[in-house]
């Protein structure tokens, strides 16, 4: 409950660690509103101090699973209230290789090839090669493996 009353009445007299919470979720609250997106990572190395990538890391920070099993239900509800907001990011982008994997060899009726003209082929075939390196490295989670190993077009 302190969390919501917190929210709803910015109220000073929370704790602190409920203030800054708060105060992050306002400011993903404006981000959102004044950028139609959630915050993005920038892609140079080092990544830069500015205040997106302030909310990038924060975000971050709060997707963990230790992080989020201590959330209370309004926590956990509040972020999920942000457009377009994922707790597993990465697996979604995952899942969407594998669709375009699949899609490619339907279409196709062939596998990618990395050395295709075509920029989009050339990408799934990268795709192939990295989940196929994990899986020999052993890396690769054994649930994507089933699933790779169980695909109408199989990549292992």
């Amino acid at each position: 409950m302190d969390y919501y009353l917190a929210d709803v009445q910015r109220g000073d007299s929370a704790e602190s660690h409920v203030r800054r919470w708060i105060t992050m979720a306002h400011e993903l609250d404006e981000f959102t509103r004044s950028h139609g997106r959630l915050p993005q990572a920038s892609a140079t190395r080092p990544r830069p101090q500015t205040p997106e990538q302030q909310l990038v890391d924060q975000l971050a920070y709060q997707r963990r699973s230790s992080t989020r099993a201590a959330m209370v239900e309004y926590q956990r509800a509040r972020l999920e209230a942000l457009p377009g907001f994922q707790w597993e990011p990465q697996n979604d982008r995952w899942d969407a290789w594998l669709e375009q994997h699949q899609a490619f060899w339907n279409r196709e009726q062939r596998p990618p090839r990395r050395r295709s003209p075509d920029p989009q082929e050339a990408s799934i075939a990268r795709w192939v090669a990295h989940q196929r390196a994990s899986d020999r490295a052993g890396t690769l989670p054994a649930e994507r493996r089933a699933r790779l190993l169980t695909a109408q077009f199989r990549v292992l």
